[in-house]
Protein backbone atom coordinates (compact mmCIF):
# COMPACT_ATOMS: atom_id res chain seq x y z
CA UNK A 1 0.00 0.00 0.00
CA UNK A 2 1.61 2.59 -1.00
CA UNK A 3 2.00 6.33 0.87
CA UNK A 4 -0.10 8.72 -1.44
CA UNK A 5 -3.32 6.14 -0.95
CA UNK A 6 -2.59 6.36 2.83
CA UNK A 7 -2.91 10.24 2.65
CA UNK A 8 -6.01 10.11 0.55
CA UNK A 9 -7.85 8.00 2.71
CA UNK A 10 -6.63 10.13 6.10
CA UNK A 11 -7.96 13.51 3.91
CA UNK A 12 -11.02 11.92 3.10
CA UNK A 13 -11.93 10.35 6.82
CA UNK A 14 -11.21 13.78 8.22
CA UNK A 15 -13.35 15.65 5.48
CA UNK A 16 -16.18 13.22 6.56
CA UNK A 17 -15.25 14.54 10.52
CA UNK A 18 -16.22 17.89 8.89
CA UNK A 19 -19.62 17.91 7.18
CA UNK A 20 -21.47 20.26 8.27
CA UNK A 21 -25.18 21.04 7.68
CA UNK A 22 -24.72 22.87 4.90
CA UNK A 23 -22.78 20.29 3.42
CA UNK A 24 -25.38 18.51 4.54
CA UNK A 25 -28.08 20.10 1.66
CA UNK A 26 -25.60 20.62 -0.79
CA UNK A 27 -24.85 16.21 -0.55
CA UNK A 28 -29.49 16.34 -0.22
CA UNK A 29 -29.06 18.59 -3.67
CA UNK A 30 -26.35 16.44 -5.41
CA UNK A 31 -28.55 13.18 -4.47
CA UNK A 32 -31.53 14.15 -5.92
CA UNK A 33 -30.18 15.40 -9.05
CA UNK A 34 -28.18 12.12 -9.52
CA UNK A 35 -31.38 10.36 -9.01
CA UNK A 36 -32.48 12.48 -12.04
CA UNK A 37 -34.59 9.43 -14.09
CA UNK A 38 -32.84 10.93 -17.51
CA UNK A 39 -29.30 10.87 -15.71
CA UNK A 40 -29.92 7.47 -13.98
CA UNK A 41 -30.75 5.91 -17.76
CA UNK A 42 -27.68 7.14 -19.42
CA UNK A 43 -25.72 5.91 -16.21
CA UNK A 44 -27.16 2.69 -16.66
CA UNK A 45 -26.82 2.79 -20.61
CA UNK A 46 -23.13 3.82 -20.20
CA UNK A 47 -22.83 0.61 -17.49
CA UNK A 48 -25.00 -2.08 -20.04
CA UNK A 49 -22.80 -0.83 -23.36
CA UNK A 50 -19.42 -1.85 -21.36
CA UNK A 51 -20.74 -4.80 -19.38
CA UNK A 52 -22.01 -6.25 -22.84
CA UNK A 53 -18.52 -5.62 -24.73
CA UNK A 54 -16.91 -7.23 -21.74
CA UNK A 55 -19.26 -10.54 -21.87
CA UNK A 56 -18.52 -10.84 -25.85
CA UNK A 57 -14.34 -10.10 -25.09
CA UNK A 58 -14.93 -13.11 -22.22
CA UNK A 59 -16.52 -15.46 -24.24
CA UNK A 60 -13.80 -15.07 -27.01
CA UNK A 61 -11.31 -15.35 -24.85
CA UNK A 62 -12.83 -18.25 -23.23
CA UNK A 63 -13.37 -20.11 -26.65
CA UNK A 64 -9.57 -19.28 -27.26
CA UNK A 65 -8.22 -20.27 -23.79
CA UNK A 66 -10.73 -23.20 -23.16
CA UNK A 67 -10.87 -21.73 -19.71
CA UNK A 68 -12.81 -19.55 -17.32
CA UNK A 69 -11.56 -16.04 -17.69
CA UNK A 70 -13.91 -13.37 -15.75
CA UNK A 71 -15.63 -14.91 -12.97
CA UNK A 72 -17.32 -11.53 -11.70
CA UNK A 73 -18.97 -8.38 -13.34
CA UNK A 74 -19.93 -5.62 -11.26
CA UNK A 75 -20.99 -1.97 -11.19
CA UNK A 76 -21.79 0.91 -8.95
CA UNK A 77 -22.42 4.76 -9.34
CA UNK A 78 -20.74 6.48 -6.96
CA UNK A 79 -22.89 8.18 -4.13
CA UNK A 80 -23.43 12.07 -3.35
CA UNK A 81 -21.37 12.11 -0.38
CA UNK A 82 -18.40 10.10 -1.95
CA UNK A 83 -18.95 12.67 -5.23
CA UNK A 84 -19.23 15.60 -2.79
CA UNK A 85 -15.95 14.65 -0.59
CA UNK A 86 -14.04 14.48 -3.64
CA UNK A 87 -14.51 17.17 -5.23
CA UNK A 88 -13.65 18.58 -2.18
CA UNK A 89 -10.44 17.37 -1.59
CA UNK A 90 -9.40 17.85 -5.22
CA UNK A 91 -10.16 21.92 -4.21
CA UNK A 92 -13.07 21.96 -7.18
CA UNK A 93 -16.10 24.10 -6.77
CA UNK A 94 -19.27 21.80 -5.58
CA UNK A 95 -21.68 21.23 -8.24
CA UNK A 96 -22.71 18.51 -10.01
CA UNK A 97 -21.95 19.90 -13.93
CA UNK A 98 -18.07 20.14 -12.54
CA UNK A 99 -18.65 16.55 -11.15
CA UNK A 100 -19.10 15.83 -14.69
CA UNK A 101 -16.72 17.35 -16.27
CA UNK A 102 -13.55 16.70 -13.59
CA UNK A 103 -14.75 13.30 -11.84
CA UNK A 104 -13.83 10.04 -13.98
CA UNK A 105 -15.07 7.61 -11.67
CA UNK A 106 -18.97 8.78 -10.95
CA UNK A 107 -19.80 5.91 -12.68
CA UNK A 108 -17.86 2.37 -12.64
CA UNK A 109 -17.57 -0.50 -13.43
CA UNK A 110 -15.25 -3.63 -11.64
CA UNK A 111 -14.40 -7.11 -13.83
CA UNK A 112 -12.48 -9.74 -11.34
CA UNK A 113 -10.53 -12.55 -13.12
CA UNK A 114 -8.90 -15.55 -12.19
CA UNK A 115 -5.10 -14.91 -13.64
CA UNK A 116 -3.24 -11.92 -13.66
CA UNK A 117 -2.30 -12.25 -17.46
CA UNK A 118 -6.26 -12.86 -18.09
CA UNK A 119 -5.94 -8.45 -17.18
CA UNK A 120 -3.67 -7.63 -19.24
CA UNK A 121 -5.78 -10.02 -22.25
CA UNK A 122 -8.88 -7.53 -21.64
CA UNK A 123 -6.60 -4.84 -21.70
CA UNK A 124 -5.81 -5.38 -25.36
CA UNK A 125 -8.78 -6.33 -26.21
CA UNK A 126 -9.97 -2.97 -25.43
CA UNK A 127 -7.57 -1.50 -27.07
CA UNK A 128 -8.56 -2.17 -30.45
CA UNK A 129 -12.38 -1.68 -29.87
CA UNK A 130 -13.20 1.04 -31.80
CA UNK A 131 -16.87 2.49 -30.47
CA UNK A 132 -14.89 3.27 -26.94
CA UNK A 133 -11.70 5.65 -26.12
CA UNK A 134 -9.40 5.05 -23.56
CA UNK A 135 -8.97 8.45 -21.74
CA UNK A 136 -6.38 6.69 -19.22
CA UNK A 137 -4.81 3.76 -18.14
CA UNK A 138 -3.28 3.51 -14.63
CA UNK A 139 -0.81 -0.01 -13.88
CA UNK A 140 -1.51 -0.43 -10.24
CA UNK A 141 -0.11 -4.74 -10.43
CA UNK A 142 3.28 -3.13 -10.67
CA UNK A 143 3.08 -1.04 -7.57
CA UNK A 144 2.30 -1.91 -3.21
CA UNK A 145 -1.07 -0.76 -3.94
CA UNK A 146 -1.70 -4.16 -5.45
CA UNK A 147 -5.25 -3.43 -6.83
CA UNK A 148 -5.47 -4.23 -10.69
CA UNK A 149 -5.77 -2.01 -13.70
CA UNK A 150 -7.79 1.33 -13.64
CA UNK A 151 -9.04 2.22 -17.30
CA UNK A 152 -10.98 5.77 -17.30
CA UNK A 153 -13.30 4.75 -20.74
CA UNK A 154 -15.20 6.96 -22.75
CA UNK A 155 -18.38 4.81 -23.83
CA UNK A 156 -20.90 6.20 -26.09
CA UNK A 157 -24.95 6.68 -25.33
CA UNK A 158 -27.03 6.42 -28.31
CA UNK A 159 -29.47 8.75 -27.79
CA UNK A 160 -32.84 9.19 -30.76
CA UNK A 161 -30.82 12.38 -32.19
CA UNK A 162 -27.75 12.20 -31.01
CA UNK A 163 -24.85 10.49 -29.20
CA UNK A 164 -23.46 11.23 -26.42
CA UNK A 165 -19.97 10.43 -24.27
CA UNK A 166 -19.96 9.28 -21.15
CA UNK A 167 -16.96 8.55 -18.90
CA UNK A 168 -16.59 4.89 -16.93
CA UNK A 169 -13.66 3.94 -14.52
CA UNK A 170 -12.87 0.13 -15.45
CA UNK A 171 -11.33 -1.65 -12.74
CA UNK A 172 -9.66 -5.17 -13.23
CA UNK A 173 -8.80 -7.23 -10.50
CA UNK A 174 -7.44 -10.82 -9.66
CA UNK A 175 -9.71 -12.75 -7.16
CA UNK A 176 -6.94 -12.75 -5.00
CA UNK A 177 -6.30 -8.62 -5.46
CA UNK A 178 -10.23 -7.95 -5.29
CA UNK A 179 -10.21 -10.03 -1.69
CA UNK A 180 -7.53 -8.06 -0.46
CA UNK A 181 -8.91 -4.83 -1.41
CA UNK A 182 -12.71 -5.80 0.59
CA UNK A 183 -10.66 -6.44 3.13
CA UNK A 184 -7.84 -3.27 3.04
CA UNK A 185 -11.13 -1.07 3.11
CA UNK A 186 -13.28 -2.69 5.53
CA UNK A 187 -10.38 -3.30 8.56
CA UNK A 188 -8.32 -0.26 7.71
CA UNK A 189 -10.18 2.69 5.73
CA UNK A 190 -13.88 1.79 7.79
CA UNK A 191 -12.54 1.88 11.01
CA UNK A 192 -10.51 5.41 10.74
CA UNK A 193 -7.45 3.65 11.25
CA UNK A 194 -5.21 5.13 8.90
CA UNK A 195 -2.70 6.21 11.26
CA UNK A 196 -1.92 3.29 13.24
CA UNK A 197 1.53 1.92 11.27
CA UNK A 198 1.72 -1.39 12.41
CA UNK A 199 -1.55 -2.19 10.73
CA UNK A 200 -0.90 -0.58 7.58
CA UNK A 201 2.38 -2.24 7.75
CA UNK A 202 0.46 -5.61 8.01
CA UNK A 203 -1.79 -5.25 5.23
CA UNK A 204 1.08 -4.03 2.88
CA UNK A 205 2.59 -7.47 3.99
CA UNK A 206 -0.53 -9.12 2.69
CA UNK A 207 -0.60 -7.30 -0.13
CA UNK A 208 2.72 -8.81 -1.31
CA UNK A 209 1.67 -12.41 -0.66
CA UNK A 210 -1.26 -11.55 -2.23
CA UNK A 211 1.34 -10.23 -5.82
CA UNK A 212 3.44 -13.33 -5.07
CA UNK A 213 0.38 -15.96 -5.28
CA UNK A 214 -1.02 -14.06 -8.62
CA UNK A 215 2.43 -15.33 -10.00
CA UNK A 216 2.72 -18.62 -8.25
CA UNK A 217 -0.92 -19.02 -9.64
CA UNK A 218 -0.05 -18.35 -13.16
CA UNK A 219 3.21 -20.68 -12.94
CA UNK A 220 0.89 -23.67 -11.71
CA UNK A 221 -1.48 -23.25 -14.35
CA UNK A 222 1.14 -23.31 -16.96
CA UNK A 223 2.55 -26.50 -15.21
CA UNK A 224 -0.57 -28.24 -15.63
CA UNK A 225 -0.69 -27.37 -19.10
CA UNK A 226 2.32 -28.56 -20.04
CA UNK A 227 1.58 -32.10 -18.50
Amino acid sequence: MNEAYINIMEQEKQLQLHITKNDRKIITDFANSLSDKEYQLRCMWAIQILESKLTMINLELQENLQREVVVRLTHRIKSAESIFLKLRRKGYTINLDNAKKKLNDIVGVRVTCIFRDDIYALVDCLKIQHDIKILKIKDYIKTPKSSGVHMILSVPIYLSKKTEWMKVELQLRTVAMDSWSVLDYQLLYKKDLVDTGEIVQELKRYSDVIADMDTNMMRLRDKIKEI
